[in-house]
């Protein structure tokens, strides 16, 4: 019935059409403005146009004719006539066919266009605002329009939302536009701790490791690289991590420099004893996590680089300004010795190099005086001149035989006592020359012949 209506309608305006047209003249150039017009407009355009102008046909019908209301009224019936066949063309027959009812009773739903991007797309973590929708009636114009759904920006997703505008004449019209919400975020890695870290030589390191923050929540971080305590060195710690939807961060990394700051510490004596005429002194060691070389200041004294110190040249206790002739008495020489690590940490010790007396005052036979305690029994010739004065007394039996001959002069007085044989010990001083074989001390110079 709708279908015969419709029909019936095309008909008629088309019948006004040429009544009109019979009447009032309508040139080609309005015709083509007229097609031109309605060929530009959407199928709302088209019913908002039809609706203006049926009302602006009634109007002009109600109100008392005149030669330019009658023009009027044949061009509206000609762009009636044109948007007629516009809409079969787009929408059909049915759906046209219920134009043909009175305005405000139609089945045809408002049109809904959606404002923006659809689908729309969100980062994860930050706020989506939606840019809505809006909706025409053919019959009532504007139409409000409800969205319903939830987007969840917290969560990587797929979420819809819908639209729905409802006429006067409660026809519904729905739309739906997607909104993804993605994660291109990658976590951001922050080192805890120092950057770049110290640690001591030989001593051990614990990493203070790193924390990553991503919009997807907690995120694990992982590190590479070790640092060897044992060695002095720089080394690398590399922290990375990756979210869910697989960004991964920018790989952070952490210095670790291995350093030596402490300096050698010394584990052998200082002060060493050693006899004169001799180079050899000993071996200075200390102890070090590195390598350690040694110097030694003065001139007196070297020192190789693993330690081993001694004399340039060797000492003579004579040679000093006032030796001592008492028991325990030394020559000391003095220095420093230092100790440097591999790191350049130094340390240092005073050495006190003691250089005892060998075989007392006779060895230097350029003095011509010293003591000497012997016992001896033999034969011998003593040559030479007594200079001295023998204050000592023979108290031993002398059981030798003088078969030596006195060559020499005495010049001085003997005021010792000769018993005959002398087993004992000569313990006086003698000046003179003579010849004997005893035990004694003496101080002089002679010569003589004796046993």
């Amino acid at each position: 019935m709708k279908s015969f209506k419709l029909y019936s309608t095309v008909l008629l305006a088309l019948f006004m059409f040429t009544t009109l047209s019979a009447n009032v003249s309508i040139s080609e150039a309005k015709l083509d403005e007229i097609q031109a017009r309605v060929n530009s407009m959407n199928y709302n355009q088209l019913v908002s146009s039809r609706k203006m102008l049926l009302q602006e046909k009634e109007g002009i019908e109600s109100s008392t004719a005149s030669a330019s209301s009658s023009s009027r009224l044949a061009e509206i019936v000609a762009e009636l006539s044109q948007i007629q066949k516009a809409l079969i063309a787009i929408a059909g027959v049915a759906a046209v066919s219920s134009l043909t009812d009175d305005g405000y009773d139609d089945n045809v739903p408002p049109v809904i266009t959606i404002n923006g991007d659809n689908p729309a797309t969100v980062e994860l973590g930050t706020t989506y605002s939606d840019a809505g929708a809006t909706a025409n009636d053919a019959f009532h114009g504007s139409t409000p329009v409800i969205a319903s759904g939830n987007v969840d920006t917290t969560a990587v997703g797929t979420y819809t939302v819908t639209y729905t505008a409802t006429d006067l004449d409660n026809n519904t019209a729905t739309a739906t536009r997607t909104v993804n919400v993605v994660d291109t975020t990658a976590p951001v890695i922050t080192i805890t701790g120092d950057n770049p870290a110290t640690v001591e030589l030989g001593t051990s390191y614990t990493d203070a490791g790193a924390t990553a923050t991503d919009a997807s929540g907690t995120i694990t971080v992982a590190s590479s690289g070790t640092v060897d305590t044992d060695t002095v060195g720089v080394y690398t710690i590399t922290y990375t991590a990756s979210d869910a939807s697989g960004n991964a961060a920018t790989a952070a990394t952490r210095t670790v420099n291995v350093v030596d700051t402490t300096a050698p510490v010394f584990t052998s004596a200082s002060t060493f004893t050693v006899d004169e005429n001799t180079t050899a002194v000993g071996t200075v060691t200390a102890t070090d996590l590195q390598a350690v070389t040694f110097t030694v200041s003065g001139s007196d004294l070297t020192i190789t680089s693993a330690g081993v110190l001694s004399f340039i040249t060797a000492p003579d206790y004579e040679s000093q300004a006032n030796p001592q002739y008492v028991k325990g008495a030394t020559m000391n020489i003095t220095a420093t010795v230092t100790a440097t690590d591999a790191s350049d940490n130094a340390a240092t010790q005073d050495i006190t190099v003691k250089v005892k007396d060998v075989g007392g005052i006779d060895d230097n036979p350029d003095t011509g005086t010293g003591t000497d305690t012997d016992t001896s029994t033999g034969t011998g010739t003593e040559t030479g001149t007594d200079t001295g004065t023998d204050t000592g007394t023979d108290t031993g039996t002398d059981t030798g035989t003088d078969t030596g001959t006195d060559t020499g002069t005495d010049t001085g007085t003997d005021t010792g006592t000769d018993t005959g044989t002398d087993t004992g010990t000569d313990t006086g001083t003698s000046t003179g020359t003579g010849t004997g074989t005893g035990t004694g001390t003496s101080t002089g110079t002679g010569t003589g012949t004796g046993t």
